[in-house]
């Protein structure tokens, strides 16, 4: 966890010594009792005492049985996202053992390279905003991604934001995040208002328990619509798919096996992967795997922080992330580089 930052990092080592990574993106302290919890009931237990001793191969069986033994302490939320922290350590595994990386061990046509989008919080003003975006033009970048506050509390503010990012990117794919900022109404006006600068989507436009409007506005509106990044399982990811044009699954809180499913529904997918240099290498082998993925989400800022944490970090080159040919995900953390940050065990690390 680095300072100002979170996330849940999980290891799982098996007998011959292998070791495999995963992430939840959440609460580490609401994961690491996820794992822990002792066992009170067959279907109230910990992860830890639920993959104790099992055979890690057969993945699809590990996660019913991880769904099952937390049946009565969460079918959403933060168990769900361990879940999705435990099964991605297991396809790092999976991928070890296959000596392939994981995106070919999805799909023996995966391709070695994905598009990437610059992915950060609006600057303050439009002038710094410009200046955000040609700074990410100098890096390569060819797709860049506006919002939060206080974008969104405007049209008229929300409209020079973006006339100060098509300014000095005329030829780039721009994206919004709405951050849930608008109801229906205000979400088909910005729409229309924002219509003339070619967006690739608006990202969470209204509340994420707002199906009706969002099943309205996905076709009143002159924008595509992409969400999807709070579903944390399969039946959260197919409750949103019929509603978006582009699904935005966040394997850190879902899981592999329920974001594929989850794609076969929709036009398009891309990542939410806004933590760790982890993070977008795990999602980048899930989408070179998958055919209708279109980018990945580079956190500028956030993939800074987190880079001096791990080894063998992936760059993209000219806004395209390249696989490296390594077995599993092909990047660890660094354990002595985030040891002041470690929670250490119950009984010791």
């Amino acid at each position: 966890m680095a300072r100002n930052e979170e996330c849940f990092l999980l290891r799982i080592v098996t007998e011959d010594g292998r070791e495999g990574w995963g992430e939840a993106h959440g609460s580490p302290y609401l994961s690491r009792a996820v794992v822990d919890a002792p066992l009170t009931h067959v279907t109230c237990q910990g992860l830890r005492s639920i993959l104790l001793g099992q055979d890690t191969t057969d993945i699809p069986a590990l996660r019913r049985r991880m769904e099952k033994g937390t049946q009565w302490i969460g079918r959403d939320g933060v168990v769900m996202q361990t879940i999705a922290a435990a099964e991605l350590a297991l396809w790092d595994l999976a991928g070890q053992r296959a000596d392939l990386p994981v995106s070919r061990l999805l799909a023996r046509d995966a391709r070695d390279s994905m598009p990437c989008y610059a992915s950060d919080k609006v600057a303050a003003t439009p002038e710094l905003t410009a200046r955000r975006i040609m700074a990410e033009r100098k890096l390569g970048f060819r797709a860049h991604k506006l919002g939060w506050p206080p974008f969104g509390q405007s049209e008229a503010g929300d409209v020079a934001f973006l006339e100060a990012a098509r300014d000095v990117a005329p030829d780039a794919t721009l994206m919004v995040d709405a951050a849930q900022a608008f109801d229906e109404q205000t979400a088909l006006s910005r729409a229309r208002a924002f219509a003339r600068f070619d967006l690739g989507w608006i990202e969470e436009p209204l509340d994420r328990d707002d199906l009706l409007g969002q099943a309205r506005l996905k076709v009143a509106s002159p924008v595509p619509i992409a969400s999807g990044e709070g579903e944390c399982g399969l039946p959260g990811l197919m409750r949103i798919a019929p509603l978006v044009d582009i699904l935005q699954a966040d394997i850190t809180r879902c899981g592999i096996l329920a974001a594929r499913d989850a794609a076969c529904h929709v036009p398009r997918v891309c990542s939410h992967s806004f933590t760790t240099p982890l993070n977008v290498v795990m999602h980048t082998h899930w989408l070179a795997a998958t055919p209708n993925s279109w980018f990945v989400e580079w956190p500028v800022s956030k993939f800074a922080i987190w880079e001096a944490y791990f080894t063998d970090v992936t760059a993209h080159r000219h806004g395209v992330v390249t696989l490296p040919d390594i077995p599993g995900w092909g990047i660890r953390p660094d354990l002595t580089a985030l040891s002041e940050f470690l929670i250490p065990y119950q009984n010791g690390l």
